[in-house]
């Protein structure tokens, strides 16, 4: 069979679209801009320009009507920008994410931006939810950053869906699809992580499951919450970097970016519960901190001595307690242990909302709207009142006052005190959810909740902003030497197809994570451990990867020597198609394959047929237990950009330890199910975004997009499956963009029957999927699945 190749495949390992490709080719050739001059009245953080929930502007309201009216401070409400997320402002826009088309068959995500004085939507970019269990109610969690250098602003969607947007026009810069690229994770709980600017590059984070299981390529393979960096203006990944394997729970606590001994650094709390602190240009560990026995949501804040305050709503790692509020020396250096903080106080559940300093005081609010304020040297409680009954949002200090909303819709505006804090007004919304945060710009407050987004001015002042000066953010003075201690070989992670190339550039880095522009003439090597060769450009600091051309599903590892230190870069080369995977003459899983080598393992039956298992239960750590975590999953062999083919496979379900199927399940997605209705496993294939899969505990056949959302394209087929028996799946995506749609066809039959001629079900979906990675969907929670014959095959 002649090979060919999908002609949306493009072997890269991210997505410009091509005007947008076209510009950045002439701006990389072109000399860099000076800086534009940044606001410090705007808000591009969720947190603030100083990732800590606090403004220096003055002349905000003491009140406000939320129903608006003569005389009320309430400049604008907008409903087009509701939701959960936090907006920023930049460059007199705000930003937001939001639900696209709610309710509907063709709901996604959008980043929407709006004029900041008036509410009036100037631009909207709209993306699929797909691949996620995600409800429709938690879309939008994340929140838009912008970066002031470049005006752009850059978006997390649920299901990892990464872009980089121009802040004026909305034109899409480049985009990538962070789980079928790199294994990111979306669960039905939504947590998303919230990106960042740190000068040249965007930081986001999730919990990754790549591919990769030997220390040598990183342990990729096993689950972490781990960082990643991006070259802002290319979407290229320069770094990742993860905390301990095989963490409890996704998270959503964004970095504080702070400069602590000279160095920059972000701050976090993580999945595994600890506390961390990382260069935040390299991503080297600096120090941990145990805290909590579960994943961590909280921001923490750092003050101008270093010092860390945060806190959790999680079990404790030391007896049977719940929550607490901690003080950690920020310049500390290790893995830190229990004693090593300055102060905890447990059982404050402070899981949600994230504490606020201000003059020596942290101000804390914990899961049920209760309002705690700490000195912040000793951690002896100096005030408190109770706001109402849940809290989700953050605090933010202005003007001498706090402005805070708990989750019921009760806004507040407080004035500290010595006593702790005075009501200036208490205020209900009415039938208002609230999940954000407030936020301060241009003498505006702003707040999203479930119905609307208020703009609130104290309009006798409102003028007053109008006019101020703006500024070029200045670099601190070098605190490092020209001593290089740190490498970096960026793309730190590739896609190729054989027969490609790939410049990769070295970047050096002192003790203190500054770039070295010019480092000394150390000697530098570069060289290759498996498919393909390097060649060492004139420069001496680049060099070029050249992928061989009958390279077949392999990988290969680069590795750069400057004197004493090392950097390696990843590279998987995956052919055109057809592929064909008997596994017959297989020792292992493919490598290429991203969450494949930790989620299956290859056996060999009695006749010495090999096949893949997906086991009950999966391998952590050397010498620790299994765990169930893990095995309802999603695997990943090729491009995001493969487009137009079928993926087919043969399918056994076994049966779960302790009975048979007992039929029907309540609800869907399969969680809804108790343990011990659940007999048999699930097992799927995936093209374009697609999922096909034979439900084993519902007895059914369904295919879907986005699984937990009963609008979007779906349809679903009684089966009675047999256990042990051979079932071979078809799934077959046809996108046809002149009709703005994407048909979506599969089928399932006994192995060894005939294949009939009709489809079991056919979806036209309107929100089409023109492309996505093929790979497989299974939930072995109860039952082990096996797979066999699998090929994926050009239409």
């Amino acid at each position: 069979m002649t090979r060919t190749m999908p002609t949306s495949f493009v072997p890269r390992w991210f997505r410009i679209p091509a005007a947008a490709a076209l510009a950045l080719a002439a701006a990389l050739l072109t000399p860099a801009a000076p800086a534009r001059a940044a606001d410090p009245l705007d808000w591009p953080n969720w947190r603030g320009p100083h990732y800590n929930g606090v403004s220096a502007e003055t002349g905000l309201p003491d009140e406000w009507d939320p129903d608006g009216g003569e005389g009320s401070n309430l400049l604008w409400k907008n409903p087009a920008l509701a939701g959960r997320s936090t907006p920023i402002v930049m460059g007199g826009k705000l930003y937001t994410l939001v639900r696209a088309e709610p309710g509907t068959t063709t709901e996604g995500e959008k980043v929407v931006c709006a004029n900041a004085a008036t509410g009036e939507v100037l631009w909207e970019h709209r993306f699929n939810v797909y691949l996620s269990d995600v409800p429709d109610t938690r879309v939008g969690w994340s929140s838009v950053v912008g970066d002031p250098e470049t005006g752009r602003v850059y978006a997390n969607g649920v299901s990892g869906y990464f872009c980089c947007l121009e802040g004026d026009s909305g034109d899409l810069v480049w985009e990538r699809s962070l789980h079928e690229e790199l294994g990111l994770l979306s669960t039905y709980g939504g947590r998303t992580n919230f990106p960042l600017i740190y000068k040249d590059t965007v930081i986001t984070s999730a919990v990754v499951i790549g591919w990769g299981d030997t220390p040598q390529w990183g342990l990729l393979a096993k689950p972490a919450h781990r960082f990643m960096a991006f070259d802002k203006a290319t979407g290229e990944l320069r770094w990742l970097s993860g905390t301990t394997l095989i963490p409890e729970d996704t998270t959503y606590s964004t970095p504080a970016l702070a400069r602590i001994n000279d160095q920059d650094v972000l701050v976090f709390g993580s999945g595994d519960g600890k506390v961390w602190s990382f260069k935040a240009a390299t991503g080297e560990h600096i120090w941990s901190y145990p805290l909590s026995r579960r994943g961590l949501n909280v921001s923490p804040v750092v003050g101008p001595d270093g010092m860390v305050y945060t806190g959790h709503s999680e079990e404790n790692v030391v007896g049977s307690t719940m929550g607490a509020v901690v003080a950690i020396d920020g310049k500390k250096e290790g893995e830190l242990k229990l004693g090593d903080e300055e102060w905890i106080l447990p059982q404050e559940m402070v899981g949600k909302s994230s504490p606020l300093l201000v003059d020596g005081r942290v101000y804390t609010v914990t899961d049920t709207a209760k309002m705690n304020i700490f000195d912040a040297e000793t951690g002896e409680q100096v005030g408190k009142r109770t706001l109402g009954r849940a809290m989700r949002g953050t605090p933010v200090y202005a003007d001498g006052k706090i402005y805070t909303c708990t989750n019921e819709g009760m806004f507040y505006i407080l004035k500290p005190s010595g006593r702790g804090v005075d009501v200036l007004q208490r205020e209900r919304l009415g039938g208002e959810e609230v999940n954000a945060s407030p936020i301060v710009s241009h003498g505006r407050v702003y707040l999203a909740t479930s119905e609307n987004l208020y703009c609130i001015a104290d309009k006798s002042a409102a003028d007053t902003h109008a006019d101020h000066d703006t500024h070029v953010v200045a670099e601190p003075p070098p605190a490092g030497g020209k001593a290089v201690t740190h490498i970096q070989l960026s793309p730190w992670d590739s896609l190729l197809a054989p027969g490609d190339s790939l410049k990769l550039t070295l970047r050096c880095y002192n003790e203190k994570g500054e770039l070295i522009a010019e480092p000394s003439d150390a000697e530098v090597s570069f060289s290759v451990d498996g498919s393909g060769a390097v060649t060492q450009d004139d420069s001496g600091l680049t060099a070029t990867y050249a992928a061989s051309e009958d390279a077949q599903h392999e990988c290969a590892l680069v590795t750069c020597k400057f004197g004493d230190l090392t950097a390696q870069a990843r590279v998987r080369v995956v052919p055109p198609l057809p592929w064909e995977f008997d596994f017959e003459s297989r020792r292992d899983v493919p490598l290429t394959w991203v969450g494949g080598r930790i989620r299956y393992n290859l056996r060999e039956d009695e006749s010495g047929n090999q096949y893949l298992a997906k086991p009950t239960e999966l391998p952590t750590r050397p010498g620790a237990p299994t765990t169930k975590l893990g095995t309802r999953s999603r695997m990943w062999m090729g491009s995001p950009e493969m487009s137009d083919y079928t993926v087919q496979a043969d399918i056994q379900m076994k049966v779960g330890v302790g009975g048979e199927s007992s039929g029907p399940v309540p609800e869907f997605p399969p969680e809804a199910a108790s343990s011990s209705a659940v007999k048999l496993p699930s097992a799927g294939l995936i093209n374009s975004r697609y999922t096909f899969t034979l439900f084993g505990p519902n007895n059914e056949a369904r295919l879907y997009s986005w699984c937990t959302h009963d609008r979007r394209a779906q349809a679903t087929v009684p089966m009675e499956f047999v256990p042990d028996e051979w079932y071979t799946m078809k799934l077959k995506v046809q996108p046809d963009k002149q009709s703005g749609v994407a048909h979506v066809l599969a089928k399932v039959w006994k192995r060894g029957e005939a294949e009939p001629d009709e489809w079991t079900m056919e979806v036209y979906d309107e929100a089409p999927n023109y492309s996505g990675s093929p790979g497989l969907f299974g939930d072995s929670k109860e039952a082990e699945f096996y797979v066999d014959n699998l090929s994926v095959t050009p239409n």
